[in-house]
């Protein structure tokens, strides 16, 4: 398709909306914070202003989201799923076919009214509609200008930012920064959070049902994950695996892996942190996850290999997004990833390959 770019200004995307009596909306599989606030504003919004609105996460939602309020006006998404024919339907936080698999078949279906609103830098889905935003640092942030436009076009007044409106866009902005650490952070997210916590939101509440919420077995397997990591490339690479064997005998979840790749930012010298995890056979969203793979060789007997990519920002900062791409991946220069079905051996090495060939290019 064409460069993924923006082809309607945010005041289309407004028209469209009001154009339509009845939205669709979803996002990536396995929703994080920006996903979940995301689709739960927009939802939450849309019905406000009359729309008949109906959401779907494809899971696993994690637990410290499926917690927060407004998450019952979203539907778990499963194969036997119908979506019908809304007027129109959008993509939120992506625009990546690999990303949304699960629906691919249901999304083609209805693909000439569907609408991607996303702050990614790369996409192959081909929706006639594209807002893209690749300088707002969530999609949250871009879910609240949309909101404001919205309440301009119906009333000029509306109070659409609700407690539980702003809760999940604070959420969204919050964890795709890593709570304003990540090098994405631009004085407009700051002057958002700003604007939420005047309207009402406990940011230190938020943090603590968000982020302090893990299980004990969570906490064995980070222990796993960390007795994995190994340096590289004189130890500006940290490679982490997390087998299905590990899984089984923690008794953790997928889900839990949230902000492992994060942990070897801390060295001094890791320019480059991959996070490796095969999905666990027992898990209850395994063979949702296993039909989210796009373009890769299934007949290897490998299963699903899920790959997380970060860089850190400065002169030499490598590209992680072209990094994923190579494995049929994408995402963001500094945060991207990849799915893959090959033995996990053959993984670890193709990536750990790649990754140092990053590094090293960098240097020259």
């Amino acid at each position: 398709m064409d460069e993924y770019r923006s082809n309607i200004e945010l005041a289309g995307v407004v028209e469209k909306i009001l154009e339509a009596n009845s939205v669709g909306i979803t996002t990536h599989a396995k929703p994080d914070g920006d996903a979940f606030g995301s689709v739960v504003a927009l939802a939450t919004v849309l019905r406000a202003i009359g729309k008949d609105v109906t959401s779907w996460f494809m899971p696993p939602v994690p637990t410290n989201l499926s917690d927060l309020e407004g998450h019952g006006l979203v539907k778990p998404y499963n194969p036997s799923v119908q979506l019908g024919q809304p007027d129109l339907f959008i993509v939120a936080d992506t625009g990546a076919w690999s990303q949304i698999s699960p629906m691919k078949k249901a999304i083609s279906d209805i693909l000439d009214r569907t609408m991607v609103i996303d702050h990614h830098i790369a996409g192959d889905l081909p929706a006639p509609w594209r807002y893209i935003d690749s300088k707002a640092a969530a999609c949250c942030e871009i879910i609240a200008q949309l909101i404001d436009k919205l309440s301009d076009a119906v009333d000029g007044n509306g109070d659409y930012f609700t407690p539980v409106v702003c809760e999940v866009l604070f959420v969204g902005i919050a964890s795709d920064t890593g709570w304003f650490r990540f090098s994405n952070t631009r004085p407009e997210t700051h002057e958002l959070a700003a604007r939420l916590i005047r309207l009402g939101v406990d940011h230190a509440d938020v943090y603590r049902r968000v982020e302090q919420r893990a299980r004990p077995e969570k906490l064995a397997l980070q222990t796993r994950a960390l007795d994995s990591l190994k340096l590289v490339a004189d130890s500006r690479v940290a490679v982490i695996v997390l087998t299905a064997k590990d899984f089984d005998q923690t008794g953790a979840m997928l889900e839990e892996t949230e902000r492992f790749v994060d942990m070897p930012q801390s060295v001094a010298t890791v320019q480059v942190v991959v996070l490796i995890t095969e999905t666990p056979v027992h898990h209850k969203h395994a063979q949702l996850a296993e039909t989210s793979v796009e373009g890769h060789d299934s007949s290897s007997g490998g299963g699903t290999i899920r790959v997380s990519f970060r860089s850190k920002p400065g002169p030499r900062a490598v590209n992680v997004a072209e990094l994923a791409q190579q494995f049929g991946g994408g995402g963001h220069a500094r945060a991207a990833g990849a799915k893959i079905r090959r033995p996990l051996d053959e993984v670890i090495n193709n990536i750990t390959k790649a990754a140092v060939a990053a590094v090293i290019a960098n240097d020259a």
